[in-house]
């Protein structure tokens, strides 16, 4: 098995995945629907097309630095969801901000392949849960011939600054046996379906790559 290796770093991302109208959440790290809406921005399909192949794929990710959950205060005049009344709406959107995830996705080399060509030049505009929040480090990292769980504990950990890296990084991977169930799989874009996951949470401690600091 290969593994498709995708950087996400932003001074903003929303990760949200069982967010009602006006309570908008915000999880610690990227959901399977998030990426895979990334992927499919990046390949330029449309919602109406299938997702399977994607959805199929072994997602883990690690956290290379915890980002700060904050929370944003909204107001919505003239809302889709109620349409007798004028009447404007409070919302709370909540974000992650200042964090690094490193994202694998495993599978058939021929797919991932396909993948990694499309976040090289991708279709459409690429961004973290809200278009607002674009990416500040290049997303494309490369496929390496190693299963999920491999490829992420040995992919480098670029370390910034003269501090100590936070170790261990924290490491949250899809498990048949996990007892952490998210509902965050895409099903069906148009009719927003999602089917359920189960993952499993460890830690590890990479090689590290010293930097200037920045």
């Amino acid at each position: 098995m290969s593994t498709l290796l995708m950087r996400l770093r932003a001074p903003m991302m929303s990760w949200g995945d069982h967010s009602q109208f006006g309570h908008r959440d915000s999880r610690r790290e990227p959901t399977k629907s998030a990426v895979i809406g990334l992927l499919c921005a990046a390949l330029g399909r449309p919602r109406w097309e299938s997702i399977y192949d994607l959805a199929a794929l072994k997602m883990g990710v690690r956290v290379n630095k915890e980002g700060v959950l904050q929370r944003d205060y909204h107001t919505v005049q003239d809302n889709l969801w109620d349409k007798e009344k004028a009447n404007t709406t409070l919302s709370e959107r909540y974000y992650v901000a200042d964090a690094d995830y490193l994202v694998g996705l495993e599978g058939e080399v021929e797919l991932l392949t396909q993948l990694d060509a499309a976040l090289q030049s991708p279709c459409w505009q690429l961004y973290f849960g809200r278009k607002s929040f674009i990416p500040s480090h290049p997303i494309r990292v490369g496929i390496v011939k190693q299963p999920l769980l491999i490829a992420l504990q040995t992919a480098t950990y670029e370390h910034r600054g003269r501090k100590a890296p936070p170790f261990p990084l924290r490491l949250v991977l899809d498990a048949e046996d996990g007892t952490d169930t998210r509902q965050d799989v895409p099903l069906d874009w148009q009719r927003r379906r999602f089917g359920r996951r189960t993952v499993a949470t460890t830690y590890h401690s990479p090689e590290v790559l010293c930097t200037f600091p920045s």
